[in-house]
């Protein structure tokens, strides 16, 4: 989890676990079960995980910046830092 809140991290840690739980059952009830291809599935899931990573150049924060872009000046300044 990219920019945690240390104030926080007891309680994100608990939903990014159970979030991984409940996210692998989801993932075998929608893409494995309905499905009677044996490779149709993997291919499905494939895009799916294809697909939101290769949305992660696209995060920004504007305190923080993101995976190409420094933060914003005024967010800088805002801080203290240079």
């Amino acid at each position: 989890v990219p920019f945690m809140n240390t104030k926080h991290l007891a309680v994100v840690s608990a939903l990014v676990g159970a979030g991984g739980n409940l996210g692998a059952v989801i993932a075998g009830f929608c893409f494995y079960k309905p499905i009677s291809d044996p490779l149709t599935p993997f291919k499905v899931h494939a895009g799916y995980v294809l697909f939101w990573a290769l949305l992660s150049p696209c995060y920004y924060w504007p305190e923080h910046g993101g995976m190409f872009w420094a933060p914003r000046a005024e967010e800088i300044d805002a801080r203290g830092k240079e």
